[in-house]
Formats: C-alpha cells, structure tokens, sequence
C-alpha cells in the first residue's frame, strides 16, 4: 500500500506554497502543481508562480508545461499528473500535491469519466446561441444542472458548452456522470487541508499580491504576450489578473494603473468565492490550514 497523498487546496493568495513547501522539506518529498495557470510558459507574474529560490528548494512539477496556445484540460492534467504520481512512489518520495484548481485535484484523485465525443455541430449552435444572447448557455444549464451550473463562471464558455453537449448526447447530467463515476473509488487515497485564513487576512494579502504583481510588470508581460501573438481570446489570457491586463491594454491604459490594480483585486476576490464554494461543494472542510499534523504525516511516511 502507497502512503496517502498529501492535498493541500485553498483560495488564491492563503499561502499555499509556502505550507507545502514546509510539509515537502519535513517529508523528503516533492510537490505537484495543481494550478491551472501555472502549467503555461511565460505566464509567471500574473500566475503567482513559485520563485526561482523556492523552485529550487524543492522539485515542483507541471509547471510550465505548454505554451499559452497550446490547449490542456483536467484530462490532460490527470494523465500527466499520475505519471509524476507513480514515479515519485517508485523513488520513495512522498507526493503532496499543492493548488487551488479544484477540478484538477479531482482529476488527479477521482479521474474525469469518459464522455462521448465532441459534436461540432451542436458546438456550434451553442456557440451561436451564446454569441446572439450572452448569458445564455449559464442559464439554460442551471435550469437542467444547477449544481454543474452553480460551480462554473457564467463566461466559461468552454465548460458550459462542454456540460450541454454531455447532457444532449447522453441525456444525463454531467453532475450524475461525475457522481456515478466516483463511486469506482479514488487513485489513491488522500489526506487533505484547506489552507483558508480570515477573509479580512485573505483580503488584505490579495491586495498586496495584485500591488507587487503590478510593480513586477504585469502590464509589461500581458503586452510581451500579446506582441507575440497570443490572441486576447486564449483561455490562458482569459484567466484572473491576465484578462483585466488585456482590458487595460485594449482600451489605451485610460482606466490608469490604481483602477487596474482594483480590478485584479476585485477579480481575485470573486474567484476565491468560486474557489470556496467548489470545496464546500466537494465536501473539502474549509479551515485555517494551521498546524498541520506534522507528527502525523511522518508516520504516515515511516519516518
């Protein structure tokens, strides 16, 4: 029997890193990234990667794993991150998996059940649908999945078309489908924290976080992007703190430098809701993440 594998999950910006890191130095392991900005290349100040000192304090993995254009989903995620899994059990090495990617923690844990195939002709129409009346593809899935529609941004087009075009070509939600396929059990077994202090705490740091990620040249790096050619478009351009980088760019840095800064803070804010209320939705207790049973986890290890 492989020991468990250690999760530790949170919003952004409750200090994540800094608890695995701690738990990965205590236990001679090394960490997997469960984040899903973080495994883009070149996307690393509004990303909050890790810094190059903490990189090299212990191993991380996936992180930096494909250009912003090249396309990754919780599959891929799950595929890659069960190989890291397997090879850091045959080397000993305890696994703690570290991030606030909701979705990419099941998939490593429970695995994404096997849908049917795409339909480009319904995809289609979806996204014609959405184009001629924005909103929606939210609402036509909250009336037939509430709890699907309850945990997805109402502008994730890609997964809310995704969650039609399952309940159309199967006739079963993908909330069902998800359930059904957990009862197969886990991967592996888990011992999971929610690092999550007060929301006043949480808010004053994700203040901070958007002030140094502007000074360290946010703007700077989402125009070094877009210069490349990356379209405004990408998923990856889209997520939290790069999207409000784009609008600033594109409407001629008008807005000014305070107003983009309350504006990644405001996006941040309201992705740390959607981030609590994936966990509660998962059954992940929601605490402090302080002390975390150090003792414990090293017998876990034999150590």
């Amino acid at each position: 029997m492989n020991p468990p594998l250690i999760v530790i999950a949170g919003p952004t910006a409750a200090g994540k890193t800094a608890a695995a890191i701690g738990v990965a130095l205590a236990l001679g392991g090394e960490i997997i990234s469960a984040d899903s900005v973080q495994v883009y290349r070149r996307l690393d100040i509004g990303s909050a990667k890790p810094t190059p000192e903490e990189l090299k304090t212990v191993p991380h993995h996936l992180i930096d794993v494909v250009e912003p254009d090249e396309p990754f989903s919780g599959g891929t995620f799950q595929s890659l991150a069960r190989e890291v899994v397997l090879d850091l059990e045959r080397r000993g090495k305890p696994v703690v998996v570290c991030g606030g990617t909701g979705l990419y923690i099941r998939a490593l844990v429970w695995g994404l059940f096997p849908g049917p195939a795409a339909d480009p002709a319904l995809r289609s129409d979806l996204e014609r649908m959405e184009d001629e009346h924005p909103g929606m593809l939210h609402a036509r899935l909250l009336q037939r999945d509430q709890h699907a529609a309850a945990r997805l941004h109402p502008n994730d087009r890609v997964r809310l078309i995704r969650a039609l075009e399952v309940l159309e070509l199967t006739g079963k939600t993908i909330t069902d489908h998800h359930r059904e396929h957990q009862e197969q059990g886990p991967f592996r077994e888990t011992r999971t924290f929610v690092v999550d202090p007060p929301r006043e705490v949480l808010e004053e740091r994700i203040r901070r976080r958007a002030a140094v990620m502007i000074e360290a040249g946010l703007v700077e790096e989402v125009r070094g992007l877009l210069a490349m050619g990356y379209g405004s478009e990408l998923r990856s351009l889209q997520s939290v703190g790069y999207r409000q980088g784009v609008e600033y760019l594109t409407t001629g840095e008008t807005a000014g430098v305070e107003q983009l800064t309350e504006a990644v803070i405001r996006a941040h804010l309201k992705y740390v809701k959607q981030q609590r209320t994936w966990f509660a939705r998962e059954g992940i207790h929601i605490g402090t993440g302080d002390g975390l049973p150090m003792d414990e986890l090293r017998t876990l290890f034999g150590l």
